[in-house]
């Protein structure tokens, strides 16, 4: 009898096993499909991805900008730029679901005379299998920032390739003061120019602007923007090419790294000989980046 009770029980205890839920991807056209997986758990991986763009737009309040035109700052000052640059640092992007998908930490080296940058490679198809564009959920929320982070703001340029972003520029984009590499860092923004300080209508020899952001205490807060993806495959992306790619864009707003500064009365900085304006530059900053529209 105790033979027999012994024998129904583990009959059942292995239906029950074999009527278990078994989690997995269940779609045949993803690399990881599991074909005894009998739930979808959102675990599908596909191998359909292209190249990544970003797209960016420059801007000085509502007109292209471009070096060696003229503007005018918030207090009436006629100006010209010289030289624009600053770091973009792209962390996180998170899907419809707010889930990072690529945590990939990359630097780019902005100027206004360029206007495509690599970002990677990216895939329409989500986890459960759905098409973004089909769907329309192809918006995801990207995280930039200006400047440098703590730990690479103090590597070595020399340890780069000359490619790459952090490796030496010229004009420098670095202060490498001592040996000691914490005394090291990147130059977060650089904006140089002429200025009529004396407003007389002209730029006379002296009459310069120039402000060299650096430090881990002046990089800038983090930005979180919706960004839409564009799918070029049968489209012109921004430099006019036909591209087998996907691209997000951003509006650059160069205006808003001088917003509210008095660049007649306030026209150097190299950090730490002007904390005040240095920090309404870093301030500045965390604006300069926006959805394109």
């Amino acid at each position: 009898m105790i033979l027999k009770k012994t024998f129904i029980a583990t009959i059942a205890f292995a239906l029950l096993i074999t009527s278990c839920d078994r989690p997995g991807c269940k779609d045949p056209l993803a690399s990881n499909y599991h074909p005894k997986a009998n739930l979808s758990d959102g675990s599908c991986e596909y191998d359909n991805s292209k190249p990544l763009f970003l797209e960016t737009y420059h801007l000085f309040k509502t007109n292209d900008f471009n070096l060696d035109s003229t503007y005018l700052d918030d207090f009436g000052t006629l100006i010209k730029f010289s030289r624009a640059n600053f770091y973009l640092g792209k962390n996180c992007f998170y899907n419809s679901e707010n889930i990072c998908f690529d945590d990939t930490l990359k630097y780019f080296l902005i100027q206004p005379n360029q206007h495509i940058y690599n970002l990677g490679f990216f895939s329409p198809i989500d986890r459960w299998g759905n098409d973004i564009f089909e769907a329309q959920i192809n918006t995801i929320d990207c995280e930039f920032q200006v400047g440098v982070d703590s730990i690479n703001n103090h590597l070595d340029p020399a340890l780069y390739l000359s490619n790459n972003p952090l490796s030496y520029q010229t004009p420098s984009m670095h202060w490498q003061m001592g040996s000691n590499s914490i005394d090291w860092s990147y130059l977060f923004v650089v904006i140089e120019g002429v200025a009529d300080l004396n407003s007389n209508g002209i730029f006379d020899p002296g009459e310069i602007f120039v402000y060299h952001l650096g430090g881990d205490a002046f990089i800038s807060a983090m930005n979180n923007i919706s960004c839409r993806i564009y799918d070029n495959t049968n489209g012109v992306n921004f430099n006019g090419n036909l591209t087998d790619s996907y691209s997000i864009k951003l509006n650059l707003k160069w205006d808003e790294i001088i917003n509210d500064i008095d660049i007649k009365n306030n026209n150097f900085t190299h950090t730490s000989d002007n904390i005040p304006l240095a920090t309404k530059i870093s301030d500045n900053s965390n604006n300069i980046i926006s959805k394109y529209f």
